[in-house]
């Protein structure tokens, strides 16, 4: 631990950089977003099911641009990527305060799924990993801090501007907040840290082709553990009052456990990041999805209130994991050279797995599968995964392209 504070004191600036990044991404979250549901339903009369439809809508269209829209940070500085990143979320933000239609709302979120989760955490992720290739799980998890701070007061804050300003003017407020934390984001940025993209391919001698990407074998092996968490997290949290109602909790005592699971990211992405790099990503992987496991467990076999705090907490240190673990194992399994090109392809991915949860619980739930055989179904899927993960292998970089 005393290695890691050392770390980030020694790299404050750039780390500063991409935690606030990362906490700027909130606004395109499905945790952030989700806060807006009930205003959203009523001014354009939509269902549950019919929000959920827009939302998914726009996340899929947002993960099939981001396959090639992320790789645009290779030809350009990071400073100026995430200006661009900027006024993409910032006009995402503005579409949503003025949308008059269904249709424009469904642009407002492919638009904020795009440039939040999408193109601001990759941003972020990508070149925190490419300045710290050899400490990637100790910087990764640093960084990551700064999404599990908005977590935890973000949403109490969106709350209330909500209910004295109305969800139009609240979302005019997000975008100063985007502006001004942006500014500062870039004001910490080294300039010694935007190096050429083609600094970093005379480094690596691995040259993943576009379509050998997908056809990886370890790629393919790891990615059901990798996009499980949010798959699994996203479901549930976009439908904990569905999961309150049915457990017969209160829903202030779910949100109010909120916070743990907030302190428990922040806490576990300090303690595992430096074992990422200790044990290297690709021993941890079979491993990191067992807490969210036990979460599910707990789910399926209880309905006691105290299930809440064991449920958030485990599913806060898996998502932390998860957080970090992806991206430095890319760079173990295909070198910084080649981490923008691999992580949008990633990527696109976690953000079509995270808005599809929601649709698919909610049709299941529609079809009187409840959460809790869901939470069941989830765990199967989790330890399947993580066998699967223990096939994965580090290659050699003639492997990478078979």
């Amino acid at each position: 631990m005393r290695q890691l504070f050392r770390f980030m004191y020694q790299h404050g600036s750039h780390l500063a950089f991409a935690a606030i990044l990362m906490a700027m991404s909130s606004f395109g979250q499905t945790y952030f977003v989700s806060l807006y549901g009930q205003d959203l339903r009523q001014a354009f009369g939509l269902s549950d099911g019919g929000l959920g439809g827009l939302y998914a809508a726009g996340t899929v269209m947002s993960a099939v641009t981001l396959t090639w829209a992320g790789r645009m940070i290779d030809y350009t500085t990071t400073r100026r990527f995430t200006l661009a990143v900027t006024l993409l979320l910032i006009t995402a933000c503005l579409l949503v305060s003025g949308a008059q239609a269904a249709w424009m709302l469904c642009a407002g979120f492919y638009l904020l799924r795009l440039g939040g989760q999408g193109l601001m955490v990759h941003t972020a992720l990508t070149a925190t990993a490419r300045q710290f290739p050899l400490d990637a799980g100790k910087a990764l998890g640093a960084i990551a801090l700064g999404l599990s701070l908005a977590q935890a007061l973000f949403p109490l804050a969106a709350v209330q501007i909500n209910y004295l300003t109305g969800w139009r003017i609240a979302w005019l407020i997000n975008a100063v907040v985007l502006i001004a934390g942006v500014a500062l984001a870039v004001s910490c940025l080294p300039r010694a840290a935007e190096k050429p993209l083609r600094t970093f391919r005379k480094r690596g001698a691995e040259k993943v082709r576009e379509a050998s990407v997908w056809k990886n074998r370890n790629l393919l092996l790891a990615l059901p553990a990798v996009l499980a968490s949010p798959f699994i997290t996203t479901g549930f949290f976009f439908h904990q009052a569905r999961l309150a109602e049915e457990k017969g909790w209160a829903l202030s005592w779910v949100a109010g456990w909120f916070i743990a699971y907030a302190i428990t990211q922040a806490v576990s992405l300090l303690s595992f990041g430096p074992l990422i790099d200790r044990m290297t990503p690709r021993r941890l992987l079979p491993w990191f999805l067992l807490p969210q496991g036990a979460s599910m467990l707990a789910l399926w076999l209880s309905s006691s209130q105290w299930v809440t705090p064991f449920y958030l907490i485990m599913t806060g240190v898996s998502s932390a994991i998860a957080s970090t673990l992806a991206t430095a194992l890319w760079v173990q399994l295909f070198g910084s050279a080649q981490l923008a090109k691999v992580r949008s392809a990633v990527e696109a991915g976690t953000v079509l797995a995270s808005g599809a949860s929601p649709v698919i619980m909610g049709v299941l739930i529609d079809h009187h599968v409840t959460l809790r055989i869901q939470a069941l179904i989830c765990l199967v899927f989790i330890l399947a995964a993580s066998l699967v993960a223990t096939r994965v292998q580090v290659a050699s970089p003639d492997d990478i392209n078979s």
